[in-house]
Order: structure tokens, then C-alpha cells, then sequence
């Protein structure tokens, strides 16, 4: 195994600075850029504005925005809708590049842009998974793993196309799929660099922070990372400060190794030889089990959502995540997305404390301050049909009818009937079974100001 693990290193080098013959699409369209920001304006500068707020430009932002304002063609609006998608992070000489969010929110739903988003410019924005490029010198320094799908989630891993790369494949793995942060290291010049997600900089990144005092926790770390420079190990941060769905004990919080990535040539290591590297070093892993994807399938109802997240398989190297049932329903809830319509739905139908009770203490705010609007939609609403009920004739049926219809707002109406008729009302459905109201319905415009932010880096 350790043979095969050094193997990895050999016999591939990185592009010499400025040349554009790099494996990794991220790597090349930034050489692009930098080279012709060369040609047409000058050496360039690296300079950045640290921090995050409105004001921070990195390197690349800064050369692009200076192309597009000295020479307005095609070319450079191109380069611009590239880094549009972008979230882009620099702390000195590191520049930390990953696609934003690819989805627009309509009325409290998700539209996303699709599987054409993951297609564009050959799969670019599937290496812009917080991949780290060294902007002075021209270099990969992380390159963690690329954008995998759920399976059903795209064309390309529906059910019947997984099995297909399956049963012809070499190599097919089933791990855990652990349910906290993405975080990634490696040894570069002399000293460990790490990210997160979204950050480089430790000083702007509690978790950040939490991962390189990790590190230090177990002399194991240190020792692979400066034994293998050139490789990227990923890591899974497990902690109970940072809340996710699946409810982990404080014995099990720290740095698991997940995989480990050739920044040369972006080959990745198999889940068992990840395995036997940590048994080396002695740190936390992943575990990998003996299943079929029929089994699989089948037991996706057998598991909480606390109990946990679902699996990983991996077929030659093609990863694809199937989640378990409850995880799936709960995580709609934390996402700020999605969440506002399942909370809906689940005071509609009576569900709220049982979905309440399965979330993670850190995201009740957000949940409860969601649904204390929508709990006094409901008692203003009820309040308003029960008082022109109550006004209303009621000792014939007909009459009741067209005085409704002359005296209550169109919205109230058929409450007020179904009142009349001894059927119960339910203010938060629609009257044509097409679903339930949204924010918007209860006079919620801006849906961004009603939660904290408390899941970024």
C-alpha cells in the first residue's frame, strides 16, 4: 500500500509558471487569464483587500474587472461570466476558488440551473469544489475532490445509469457518508496549508481554526502531510460546535480522512488505500462496507436523520452519494432554500414538533422564526373568517351563501362556507389541492432577512 501511495507523486510535474498544460481545468483558465492580462496590460499585481465583505477583490476579480474596462470585447465578458459563478477567497499568495450557489430563489422555491451549470466550459465548475491555486508561482496547492451528485440527482446518476457504470467497472466502493465540513491540507513550501469550504484565511474561519488544532491533536497529521508534499488529503471536520443533521458524541469530533488527491494529476486514491493510509499515520477515517447498490437502496428508510447521513460509492474513481430517506426530508429544513415551505408544510399538517425535535438546537432559531409568522398568519386569518361568520345570516342556507359572497374578500370565502357546512379549515391550503401558501401569501417579501448566518465559513 505505502508503494502504491508514494507511486502517486510520479511521474507527473506541475505546468512550469505561465505554461498551460496542467490536468486541472481551474489552474489552466487562470493561467489564461493572468498570461493575457500580461500581453495586453502589464505584469500583474497580487495585491487584495483582505476579509469579507463587499469591498474584496482578489487577484483574479481585479485583473478581469481591469481587462473589461480598458478593452470591452467578447473575450473578457466571457472571462467575467466565468467568475460570475464564483466565490473566490484570497489570503496572501492563496487564492481559494469555489462555484456559488447555482440555484435562484422564486416565491421560497428552489430553481436551479441544472445540469447545464456542471457542463459548462467542459466541467470547469466541477474542479471549483474550494480547489487552491499558489497565484504567484502558477500552482495547484489543494485540490480536493470534484463535484459529485446525488444519485437521481442529474441524468448522469440516475439509478439505472449507476448501475450501469457498475457492472463495468474494476473497483466499486461503499463508505459512510459523514455528515460535517469539508476540509483540506497538504504540506507546501515548507509548512501546512489548509482550507475550508470557503476560506483560507484562519484569522477569518472558526472552523478553520478548529481544523489546524486538530492537526496538532495527533503527530500522525503532521507526519503524512510533510512525508507526501504534493498530495491533497481531505478531510471530513467533525465538532459539535458546528451543527449539521446527524448527532455525533464529543469523543467522535476531529479531522477524518476521506481522500487523498495528486495535485500533478488529479488521480485520487481508492477508499481502501485512504483506509490503510490513516491506520499508518493512526487518524480518524471513514469506513467502507460490503454491500451491493441493491442493498443499499433497500435500507434508506432504515436510518434517523441523526443516526446518520447515508454512503459514498465509488466506481473507479466516479463518486456518487446516496442519502438515507430521513436525513434527505430533515436537511430540507436546514437549508435556507427549502426550508420555509417544508416548515409550512409541516404546521399544515400538524407534524411541527416532530420536525422541530429532529433538528440540530443550533437552526430552532431560524425554524421557529419562520414559523412564528406563519403561526400568526394563522390565528389573524382564522381570526378574520371566524368574525364575518359570525356577522353572517345563518338560518338559511341560500341566504348565507349570497351574503357571503356580497360581503367577504374572495380569499375568505370558502372558509366561511366550509364553516357553514361543519368541514373543517385549513388557512395554510390552497382551496384547489395544489399545495400551500407561501411566505409571499402572509405578506413576506424579503425571505434573506429572516434567518441568521450560522452555516458559512
Amino acid at each position: 500500500m505505502i508503494i502504491n501511495f508514494v507511486q502517486m507523486q510520479l511521474p507527473y510535474q506541475q505546468p512550469s509558471k505561465g505554461d498551460k498544460m496542467s490536468w486541472n481545468p481551474v489552474l489552466n483558465k487562470f493561467i489564461e487569464i493572468k498570461n493575457t492580462y500580461k500581453s495586453k496590460i502589464g505584469e500583474p499585481t497580487y495585491s487584495y483587500k483582505s476579509g469579507y465583505t463587499d469591498e474584496s477583490k482578489t487577484c483574479l476579480e481585479r485583473w478581469v474587472e481591469e481587462l473589461i474596462e480598458k478593452f470591452p470585447d467578447k473575450q473578457f465578458q466571457q472571462y467575467e461570466e466565468l467568475i460570475s459563478y464564483l466565490e473566490m477567497n484570497q489570503w496572501n499568495q492563496f487564492l481559494i476558488i469555489r462555484y456559488a450557489r447555482y440555484s435562484n430563489v422564486y416565491d421560497g422555491e428552489i430553481e436551479s440551473s441544472g445540469e447545464d451549470f456542471w457542463d459548462r466550459y467542459n466541467g470547469f465548475y466541477r474542479e471549483c469544489r474550494s480547489v487552491v491555486i499558489d497565484v504567484v508561482n502558477d500552482k495547484i496547492v489543494l485540490a480536493p475532490f470534484k463535484k459529485f451528485f446525488n444519485i437521481n440527482e442529474l441524468e448522469e446518476t440516475r439509478l439505472e445509469n449507476v448501475e450501469r457504470r457498475i457492472a463495468t467497472a474494476t473497483n466499486v466502493e461503499f463508505s459512510n457518508k459523514l455528515d460535517g465540513s469539508m476540509q483540506s491540507a497538504t504540506w507546501y513550501d515548507g509548512r501546512i496549508i489548509m482550507a475550508g469550504s470557503q476560506a483560507i484565511d484562519p484569522s477569518n474561519s472558526w472552523r478553520l481554526q478548529e481544523g489546524y488544532r486538530m492537526l496538532d491533536l495527533r503527530p500522525g497529521y503532521k507526519r503524512m502531510l510533510i512525508e507526501h508534499p504534493g498530495l491533497t488529503f481531505i478531510f471530513e471536520y467533525i465538532s459539535l460546535k458546528d451543527a449539521h443533521v446527524v448527532k455525533y458524541k464529543k469523543e467522535q469530533e476531529g479531522l477524518y480522512l476521506i481522500g487523498v488527491r495528486n495535485n500533478n494529476d488529479g488521480r485520487e486514491l481508492p477508499y481502501r488505500s485512504v483506509l490503510d493510509v490513516a491506520y499508518v499515520y493512526n487518524i480518524p477515517t471513514t469506513e467502507i462496507f460490503d454491500k451491493t447498490l441493491d442493498q443499499v437502496m433497500a435500507e434508506l428508510d432504515e436510518k434517523s436523520s441523526d443516526e446518520a447521513e447515508g454512503f459514498v460509492i465509488n466506481i473507479d474513481g466516479y463518486k456518487v452519494k446516496v442519502k438515507y430517506n430521513d436525513y434527505v426530508h430533515i436537511h430540507k429544513a436546514l437549508s435556507k432554500l427549502s426550508s420555509i415551505n417544508l416548515i409550512i408544510k409541516s404546521i399544515a399538517d400538524d407534524t411541527f414538533d416532530d420536525l422541530l425535535s429532529k433538528l440540530p438546537e443550533a437552526y430552532h432559531d431560524n425554524v421557529k422564526r419562520v414559523a412564528n409568522i406563519v403561526f400568526n398568519y394563522i390565528c389573524d386569518t382564522e381570526s378574520i373568517i371566524r368574525k364575518y361568520y359570525n356577522e353572517a345570516p345563518k338560518n338559511d342556507k341560500k341566504e348565507f351563501m349570497i351574503w357571503v359572497d356580497s360581503n367577504v374578500p374572495k380569499k375568505y370565502r370558502g372558509f366561511c362556507r366550509s364553516l357553514y357546512l361543519g368541514d373543517p379549515i385549513n388557512v395554510l391550503k390552497k382551496h384547489n389541492g395544489s399545495g400551500y401558501l407561501k411566505l409571499k401569501d402572509m405578506g413576506i417579501e424579503d425571505y434573506g432577512k429572516l434567518f441568521t448566518n450560522n452555516e458559512n465559513e
